[in-house]
C-alpha cells in the first residue's frame, strides 16, 4: 500500500506533468513522420517484391515447361515405346547390343530438344549396364562421378521419392547440386538430370544490386546455391517462400522466392534493403532530419524549463523534505530564479525563523521538566534508605551494643554527608564507590557474619562522572532480598571498560551469591517493566532505571540475570565514560 502511494505521488509531480505535456504534444508529429518513413519504405519494399516475383514467377514456369516436357519424354518411352520393351526381351547378347544402340541414337537426337538436360541414362538392372547420353559441356570426370552416384542410387533403392507433379528431386553429387528424374519399366531405369547452375543462367540478367543474387533453395529451406551468401549474412531462407520478407544479421535482405510445381525447389532473389531504398534518398533524409531534430529540440526545452522552473521548485521541496526530516536549520537561497520563487523562498526562510525560535522555546520547556522530574526520582532514594538506617540504630539499640551504635553512627554520618549533597545529576565514581562502601559497612554490622562484600574499580576510571546512588541502589536490593540469618552471602562491585580498545563504554557489575531472581521477576526486569513488592510500593529498581534513561537516553543499557556457577542475581549497567553534563544540555 506504501509502495503504491509513493508510486501515485510520483506520477502526480509537477516535473512528470510538465515533461509529460510537452511530450504528448511534440511525439504524436514525431511519431507521424515516423510513420510516414516506414510506411514509404514499406511501399517502396512492397513494390520491389511485387516486381521481383513476377519476374522471377515467369522465369520459373519457363523452368517447370522445360522440366515438364523432359518428364513427358521420359514417362512416353517408359511407357509406350517399343525401346525399353526390346531392350528387356533381348534374348541374345547382338539383340540387345542392337537394342541399346537404338536407344542410343534416340536420345542422342532428341537431346538437343532439352536445353536445360544435362543428360539421358539408362540402367538395366539384370545386366547391370548402365548408358548415358550427354549433352555438350559435360566433362568426363563429372559423367563418371555422376554414373557411379546414380549407379549407387539405384542398385541400394535409394531413389528420390516424388510426388506425381514434382518427379524432379534435388540432390547432391560431389559438390555439385542437380535434379534428377528416375522412371523405372520392369528391370531398365530411364531418367535424366539437369544442373541446379544451368537453372539460374537465364536469371544472370536480372539486376538485383550490389551484393544481390538469386540462388536455388530445396524444400527445406537450405540454400542448394550461393551457400556462401546466405551463412555469411546470416539469411534465413524460410520453406514456404512465397511470401516476401527481410533476413540478415549485419545487413539486411529482401527475401523473394517462387516455388516449382515440378521439382522439390525454389527461386530466390535475394535483394540488399539498402539497395531497395536508394531510390528515396532525399525524402529519408529529410523525414530523418526532422525526427533527429525533434528529439534533439525537445531536451533542450525540458533543460530550459528545467532550469527556469523545476530547479526553483526543486530547491524548495528538498528543503522541506529536509524540514520532514529533522533539519530546521536548513534555509532557500531566495536570490535565485524568478520573481515568483523568490518571494516563495523569502516567504519559507521567514517561516523557519519562526518555527525554530518556538522550537526552542519548547525544547527549553520539556527540557526544565526533566530536570524536575529527575530531582524528585533522586529525592525519592534519600527517604528510602533514611528509614532503612533507623531500623538498624533500633535493632542496635534493643540489644545494647553501645560500640556498634557508636560505629553505625559514625558509617551514616558519612553516608548522609555523601547522600545531602548529591543534588546533581552526576558525581564522580570514587565517591559514588566510596559511598557504596559506607553503606556496605553498615549492612555489614548489621548481619554480623552473614555478609562479606568487596568494592574494586582501576584508578584510571575513579574520575568518570556517574548518576548518584545507582550503585548503592542495586546493592541495597541484593542486600534486602538475598541476605538471609541462615547463610552468609558475598556482594562484589567491579567496574571496567566495556571494550578495552575502544574506551568509550563503562561497564559496572553487581553480583551475590543469594538465591537470584524468580523467573518471572526477571522476566519482567528485561522486559523493562515496573516492578513493585508484595506490598504494592515500588522498588528502587525502577527509579534507578528512570534516571538512568534520563540521563543517558538510549545509550545505556542494563542487563538483569543470574549467575551460572553461584546461581545468585548479576547486574550490569552499560554507560558512556563522557555523558552530556547536566550544564551542558
Amino acid at each position: 500500500m506504501k509502495r503504491l502511494t509513493l508510486k501515485r505521488l510520483h506520477l502526480n509531480s509537477l516535473r512528470i506533468q510538465i515533461t509529460l505535456s510537452v511530450l504528448i504534444m511534440t511525439l504524436p508529429l514525431t511519431g507521424m513522420l515516423l510513420y510516414n518513413n516506414f510506411y514509404a519504405i514499406d511501399v517502396v519494399r512492397e513494390q520491389v517484391a511485387d516486381s521481383y516475383k513476377n519476374t522471377l514467377s515467369l522465369y520459373m514456369n519457363q523452368i517447370d515447361s522445360n522440366l515438364n516436357d523432359i518428364d513427358s519424354y521420359i514417362n512416353t518411352i517408359a511407357g509406350t515405346g517399343y525401346d525399353l520393351i526390346a531392350l528387356k526381351q533381348a534374348e541374345t547378347d547382338d539383340q540387345y547390343y542392337m537394342s541399346k544402340a537404338y536407344i542410343f541414337n534416340k536420345l542422342s537426337f532428341d537431346m538437343a530438344l532439352f536445353k536445360l538436360l544435362g543428360s539421358f541414362f539408362v540402367y538395366v538392372e539384370e545386366r547391370r549396364d548402365y548408358m548415358d547420353v550427354y549433352a555438350t559441356g559435360v566433362s568426363y570426370e563429372e559423367k563418371e562421378i555422376v554414373q557411379a552416384h546414380i549407379t549407387n542410387m539405384i542398385t541400394q533403392q535409394k531413389l528420390p521419392k516424388g510426388i506425381r507433379t514434382k518427379r524432379w528431386q534435388h540432390t547432391q553429387i560431389g559438390q555439385e547440386h542437380y535434379l534428377v528424374n528416375i522412371v523405372k519399366s520392369g528391370d531398365v531405369y530411364l531418367g535424366g538430370w539437369v544442373k541446379t547452375d544451368e537453372l539460374l543462367k537465364p536469371l544472370s540478367a536480372l539486376k538485383l544490386g550490389e551484393g544481390g543474387t538469386t540462388l536455388i533453395a530445396d524444400d527445406q529451406g537450405e540454400s542448394i546455391t550461393n551457400r556462401s551468401l546466405v551463412d555469411n549474412d546470416g539469411i534465413n531462407l524460410r520453406k514456404n517462400v512465397n511470401e516476401h520478407y527481410l533476413s540478415g544479421s549485419d545487413r539486411k535482405y529482401l527475401v523473394v522466392g517462387t516455388e516449382s510445381y515440378r521439382g522439390n525447389f525454389s527461386l530466390v532473389a535475394v535483394i540488399p534493403d539498402r539497395n531497395i531504398l536508394a531510390n528515396l534518398p532525399y525524402l529519408q533524409r529529410l523525414i530523418w532530419l526532422i525526427t533527429i531534430s525533434s528529439f534533439i529540440v525537445i531536451p533542450i526545452g525540458l533543460y530550459l524549463m528545467r532550469q527556469v522552473f523545476l530547479i526553483p521548485l526543486k530547491r524548495i521541496l528538498l528543503a522541506m523534505s529536509r524540514v520532514r526530516g529533522g533539519d530546521w536549520g536548513v534555509r532557500v537561497n531566495a536570490e535565485l530564479g524568478a520573481e515568483e520563487f523568490k518571494i516563495l523562498g523569502f516567504s519559507f526562510n521567514s517561516m523557519m525563523n519562526e518555527i525554530q525560535t518556538l522550537r526552542v522555546n519548547v525544547f527549553e520547556e520539556q527540557l526544565n521538566k526533566q530536570r524536575e522530574e529527575l530531582q524528585r526520582l533522586q529525592l525519592q532514594v534519600n527517604p528510602h534508605f533514611f528509614l532503612n538506617a533507623l531500623n538498624i540504630v533500633y535493632n542496635l539499640a534493643k540489644v545494647k551494643n553501645h560500640q556498634l551504635i557508636m560505629e553505625m553512627t559514625m558509617s551514616l554520618i558519612k553516608y548522609f554527608r555523601f547522600l545531602f549533597r548529591s543534588n546533581t545529576s552526576f558525581v564522580r565514581l570514587n565517591d559514588e564507590l566510596q559511598h557504596t562502601r559506607h553503606y556496605l559497612s553498615i549492612q555489614e554490622l548489621r548481619f554480623p557474619e552473614k555478609l562479606t562484600w568487596k568494592v574494586d574499580a582501576p584508578d584510571y576510571l575513579t574520575d568518570i562522572p556517574v548518576p548518584p546512588l545507582v550503585i548503592q541502589s542495586f546493592v541495597e536490593n541484593s542486600i534486602k532480598h538475598a541476605v538471609t540469618m541462615e547463610e552468609s552471602i558475598h556482594i562484589t562491585v567491579y567496574v571496567g571498560f566495556e571494550n578495552e580498545v575502544d574506551g568509550s563504554m563503562m561497564k559496572i557489575s553487581i553480583k551475590d551469591t543469594g538465591k537470584g531472581f524468580e523467573d518471572k521477576i526477571l522476566r519482567d526486569l528485561q522486559a523493562g517493566k515496573n516492578i513493585e513488592n508484595e506490598q504494592g510500593e515500588r522498588t528502587g529498581i525502577w527509579n534507578v532505571q528512570r534516571r538512568l534513561k534520563l540521563l543517558y537516553n538510549e545509550t545505556v543499557s542494563i542487563y538483569y540475570g543470574n549467575d551460572k556457577d553461584t546461581g545468585g542475581a548479576v547486574v550490569e549497567i552499560i554507560v558512556p565514560t563522557q555523558p552530556v553534563m547536566e550544564g551542558k544540555r
